[in-house]
């Protein structure tokens, strides 16, 4: 009993930690549910199930993500150079296997970590623990998190939170007189932030205005400086790798998607609408309409006073009535510099133009200058009753949004909801029913879904139904109808269905080259040109591209089969032995294998010797 009365009584004298771990108790609480769940079928297959550089740990393997920059090796890896992302999942798989619920834990883990570190470093640097305190209870409950907490795709973003707060921590206990040692944690921290996620570099820059805007623990310019010098270099230098990559692989610049607007309406318009995120004036979804309609009059409104009120609490002096708190100067700061890779105004993201997982840093300083507003209140109980309000109203509404991505039907469903002119996302929930055999909704599901879009991913994702269906000739058709549309995988679908139905040899033969050429480091684009030249007597040709599909998924049966199919073509018999020795005792390829190593075996002993 002394010891429960001691810790009462120390939570009582310290209630900044009290808040804290009622923080991490609730987050843990809600996220919870996500340690049942498996994979989502949007970027989950690609970076976690079946990535075999990282389900097959090797040294190969550590040195690809490391050190490996050539364009087909970041195509495997998303794109992007992250490998403190890409050594987390790799670890997960050694010591979870193949159970993602493990995968879901360690997210939740990192970001409990992460609102911890965040706690700790305001509270160094200078803000009352009480304030940080609440800050990290709002911010632990805020609902946009969810897709960063409760999607394995999106490790990065709760890896990247964790490390920047540790290195805001670092630098915070450095510049108040704490020995070297916190400046190398930041240091450290600030370069695992970074290639982590790339954007968590904004997160690090914002330690600049913070040391301006709250300088009470300052022991002197001197050292302040050094210790930002220190980070900035590090991170400069742990950056150059990532913007590297990420032009040479075109994943920011021109020539992405399209804007649904002029540049200064984006800007704004994105502005307001994620403020209305932040506000939780909007449900959680993974797609949004402003995306493709672009942002509305409301939208607009809010960025363009968002923007006059920020920049005036950020860096308007201090004059006559004009005095803002320094915590709520840091939160504009905050805000400002955390938001600002994807405000459009610099580099446009080329993938997506707005998501939740872009607010998980920004709402930093949302939460902070909520909790400066309410810490504020007079009353002790009018303060309570308002903090308690908007725990529960923040609790249920992220309860809702993680729930989003508990299966891949119930998070489409949600998208084509929020957006319905997203083509994408009714294309991926029709697939998901399928998946489910529920073929009879996925066609309605199609149907209504090309009332909104034509995109072409929807036309393939109609193709495959009436491929399913057994319809030949109307699959051919819709798939042609996908293909010149622009979607790869149905040239790649259109060329495999003009080779079966023995149709047009030279229209299937260009279809397939034209999928290679969109799709080049992809197994299926070089399979698929493979097996239409292996059908067109063409076994050299084949023998290139199926060598290539080996390589790029070298544990399908499916690729080594057809390898020594080709192989057999240019009469290479040793080794296409080999490669069908290596098959037997496959379930789909065994009896397959075996009975062309007994056809090999008639041939060698009908041959001259």
């Amino acid at each position: 009993m002394s010891e429960r009365r001691s810790l009462r009584e120390w939570l009582r004298a310290d209630p900044g930690l009290a808040l804290l771990l009622a923080a991490l108790v609730a987050a843990a609480a809600i996220y919870a549910a996500t340690i049942t769940r498996g994979l989502v079928n949007y970027d989950d297959p690609w970076l976690v199930g079946d990535n075999y550089l990282l389900q097959r740990p090797s040294m190969a393997s550590l040195h690809a993500i490391w050190l490996g920059f050539d364009r087909e090796t970041r195509f495997l890896l998303g794109a992007e150079y992250l490998p403190v992302r890409d050594l987390s999942i790799m670890l997960d798989g050694i010591v979870w296997g193949r159970w993602w619920g493990g995968f879901h834990l360690t997210n939740v883990l990192v970001y409990l970590g992460a609102i911890a570190a965040w706690f700790a470093a305001l509270a160094a640097f200078g803000i009352d623990r009480r304030v940080a305190g609440v800050m990290a209870l709002l911010w632990a409950l805020h609902p946009t998190h969810a897709e960063s907490v409760a999607w394995l795709a999106e490790r990065k973003g709760v890896l990247g939170a964790l490390f920047a707060g540790l290195a805001a921590l670092g630098y915070a206990k450095f510049r108040a007189g704490r020995p070297p040692r916190w400046l190398v944690l930041a240091a450290l921290a600030t370069a695992c932030a970074v290639w982590s996620k790339a954007l968590s570099a904004f997160a690090i820059a914002a330690l600049g205005g913070l040391e301006l805007v709250l300088p009470a623990r300052r022991v002197s310019w001197r050292r302040s400086l050094v210790g930002l010098g220190v980070i900035g270099a590090l991170g400069a230098a742990a950056f150059a790798p990532v913007v590297m990559v990420a032009i040479d692989d075109a994943v920011v610049g021109s020539g992405g998607q399209e804007a649904p607007a002029g540049w200064a309406a984006m800007v704004l318009g994105i502005l307001g609408f994620d403020l209305e995120l932040a506000a939780m004036l909007r449900a959680s979804s993974p797609s949004y309409r402003i995306a493709i309609a672009g942002p509305t009059a409301l939208d607009l409104a809010v960025g363009a006073i968002g923007l006059v009120v920020l920049v005036a609490v950020a860096v308007v002096p201090a004059r006559g009535r004009w005095r803002p708190p320094p915590e709520l100067r840091a939160a504009a700061v905050l805000w400002l510099v955390c938001w600002f890779p994807s405000s459009r105004l610099v580099l446009p993201l080329k993938a997506v133009l707005i998501s939740d997982r872009y607010l998980l840093l920004p709402t930093l300083g949302t939460s902070l200058a909520l909790a400066v507003g309410i810490t504020r209140i007079a009353s002790p109980r009018a303060r309570r009753a308002l903090l308690a309000t908007i725990v529960l109203a923040s609790a249920l509404r992220t309860i809702d949004a993680q729930s989003n991505w508990r299966d891949n039907e119930t998070l489409w469903k949600r998208a084509t909801q929020a957006n319905p002119a997203d083509g994408y996302a009714w294309s991926m929930y029709a697939e998901a029913l399928m998946e489910d055999g529920k073929h009879d909704v996925a066609f309605e599901v199609i149907r209504e879904g090309l009332q909104h879009s034509r995109a072409p991913r929807l036309l393939l994702r109609k193709a495959l139904l009436v491929v399913w269906g057994g319809k030949k000739q109307q699959a051919i058709g819709a798939m042609r109808d996908a293909a010149v549309a622009g979607e790869p995988r149905a040239m790649l679908n259109l060329a495999l269905l003009l080779d079966q139905a023995k149709q047009s040899p030279e229209e299937a033969m260009d279809w397939a080259k034209r999928a290679v050429a969109q799709l080049p480091y992809t197994a299926s684009a070089h399979r698929a040109l493979g097996v239409v030249a292996l059908h067109q007597r063409q076994p050299g040709l084949a023998l290139v591209h199926l060598e290539r599909a080996l390589h790029y998924e070298p544990y399908n049966p499916q690729n080594k089969y057809n390898l020594a199919l080709a192989l057999i073509g240019v009469w290479r018999l040793p080794e296409a032995t080999a490669v069908l020795e290596a098959l037997r005792g496959d379930p789909a390829y065994g009896w397959r294998a075996v009975k062309l190593l007994e056809a090999i075996a008639a041939t060698s002993k009908a041959m001259p010797r």
